[in-house]
């Protein structure tokens, strides 16, 4: 063998065995979207993954949950979703419900307000037994991530009320 056939081998084995080593090592992003996940799990929100509203395209976000402080007897399962333009027959300008399914009346207002608190990539309000979620792209970084929280914390447990199915209460008095 010549010497520049040598020198090729040693530089293909060398790339070999460092190729998985750098394949595996996460990204700058990854590293980023880490960081606010696991701060996210610190203060208490849990972190799904969950598709883009059907009028932003195909692809994925994280909701942020803040859990129920009580979740009996909760009215979930809607869900508020940025739509891809504006429409006056929608919730509020660009935001409209997920396959039709409204929140409680009593929830509108609150809702309202927290339209106007979200950070800017946010793209959806889910309301699933888990808590309240609010999906975002996570581009706004470390900023978006304190104003979701602050977000979640401040309308949460207003929702939470609003959403709640009144008890019913038994006649205590026996007809006869």
């Amino acid at each position: 063998m010549d010497f520049w056939t040598v020198i090729l081998v040693i530089l293909f084995a060398i790339a070999l065995a460092l190729g998985p080593i750098f394949w595996v090592k996460p990204s700058n992003r990854d590293r980023r979207l880490a960081s606010l996940r696991q701060c996210a799990a610190q203060k208490g929100l849990a972190v799904q993954i969950q598709p883009l509203p059907r009028a932003l395209g195909s692809g994925s976000a994280a909701v942020y949950f803040a859990r129920w402080q009580n979740p009996s007897r909760l009215q979930t399962g809607w869900g508020l979703e940025l739509q891809s333009m504006s429409h006056e027959l929608h919730f509020a300008g660009n935001w409209d419900w997920h396959c039709d399914r409204a929140a409680p009346g009593a929830a509108e207002q609150a809702l309202l307000k927290l339209l106007q608190h979200l950070p800017g990539d946010a793209t959806a309000i889910v309301c699933s037994d888990i808590g309240l979620g609010i999906q975002w792209r996570e581009t706004s970084g470390e900023e978006g991530f304190n104003t979701l929280y602050k977000a979640l914390l401040t309308f949460t447990s207003t929702i939470e009320g609003a959403i709640r199915e009144p008890q019913q209460h038994e006649d205590s008095v026996q007809k006869g």
